[in-house]
């Protein structure tokens, strides 16, 4: 049988093979691998970049060469041979057949737990290489592929969550889109890895673009509802009509309507008002006089029990702090200068009064008054 050189590259692994021949070639291939002692070459050239971006992450990625067709399916075969390669070094030494088919989950190329303590020193260190092998390659089938991250981030522009978290997101996504791509369907990874990549975007969108979250399938409900209620004349005031011309359950269009609702600051600057926020606009609730004149007083008795609790430091603080007692408000800093303390020391002082007095027993008599 032919001696294959001492050392190969990625591309050189899988050299002549096509998605037709790696099941009935593979197993030659991984023996002669291990006869001759042959390790694979994982240092990966970088190009200049076409010219200086203002994101340095921009910059780092128009350094790493892009794949054709071609290049894509061979480096593909050489990630599964390696994958297979690492499987056979965990069969040798005995794993369990699940251990054997878990994939690492580590980006660390190092990999200092990825041996069992039950195999002889050979077989970890035969294992601790293999595994760093395909950590190695399958980064680099990630990184090759991180400017569709970016390709596809622009129709997500304007939705509400920041695009750095849309990228880190996308980014973890292409981890997994490398996990479960199969390169005998036919179908280009960057095309499959577009898929992961825009499900990554979506789902960080129903997480994170609402101040109060909405459970996913929830928000893809009212999408179904919201563009069936646009051809009806009623609109979304008949939710049963709607329900049914989106062909959604209808209590769960019901569920959808009522929990479709963005929230806003009462702080927020009225259009039109100069200086005025929208809490300023809202009309006080009537209140019951005789109700109004008796919670004060004890919500003071109240108040009195629990910093009568306190040490003696304590009290002074909260008192200059909140103007109990009639005394004026102070800053932290101010009240600092007074006690002859540090503002970080007043801050821990009012924190542990403020602790004790929850924990104590006026603390539940307090919370109605909240």
């Amino acid at each position: 049988m032919k001696t294959m050189p001492r050392t190969l590259s990625l591309s050189d692994l899988a050299q002549g093979l096509t998605a037709e021949t790696f099941d009935r070639e593979a197993p030659r291939i991984l023996r002669a691998l291990d006869r001759d002692h042959v390790q694979v070459d994982l240092s990966f050239a970088r190009r200049k970049p076409a010219s200086a971006a203002r994101d340095p992450y921009r910059q780092d990625i128009s350094r790493i060469p892009l794949m054709d067709r071609a290049e894509e399916l061979r480096f593909c075969m050489g990630l599964e041979l390696l994958t297979l390669r690492l499987q056979k070094a965990r069969r040798e030494a005995g794993l369990p057949e699940e251990e054997v088919l878990r994939l690492p989950e580590t980006v660390d190329p190092e990999c200092g737990n990825c041996a069992p303590d039950t195999c002889t020193a050979a077989q970890q260190e035969k294992i601790r290489r293999r595994t760093q092998d395909y950590i190695l390659a399958r980064n680099e089938l990630v990184e090759r592929n991180l400017y569709l991250v970016f390709k596809l981030l622009e129709k997500y522009r304007y939705v509400n969550v920041a695009a750095e978290d849309l990228v880190q997101e996308a980014n973890l996504s292409l981890f997994k889109a490398v996990e479960n791509f199969d390169f005998r369907r036919g179908v280009l990874f960057k095309t499959y890895a577009g898929y992961w990549i825009n499900q990554a975007f979506l789902n960080a969108i129903y997480n994170q673009s609402r101040t109060v979250r909405v459970p996913a399938y929830i928000q893809k409900a009212m999408k179904k509802l919201s563009k069936a209620a646009s051809t009806l004349q009623a609109g979304m005031h008949d939710v049963a009509a709607v329900a049914l011309e989106a062909d959604v359950d209808p209590g769960l269009a019901a569920t959808a309507v009522s929990g479709n609702r963005y929230t806003s600051s009462l702080n927020r600057t009225a259009d039109g008002a100069e200086g005025a926020e929208f809490v300023d606009l809202l009309e006080a609730p009537a209140s019951d006089p005789q109700v109004d004149a008796e919670e004060p007083e004890q919500m003071r008795q109240h108040l009195f029990e629990a910093v009568a609790q306190l040490t003696q430091r304590e009290q002074a603080v909260l008192q200059m702090r909140y103007g109990l007692g009639g005394q004026a408000i102070t800053t932290l800093a101010e009240v600092g200068r007074i006690l002859g303390i540090s503002l970080e020391r007043v801050r821990q002082i009012q924190a542990g009064a403020l602790e004790k007095i929850r924990k104590g027993f006026s603390g539940p008599s307090l919370e109605q008054f909240a």
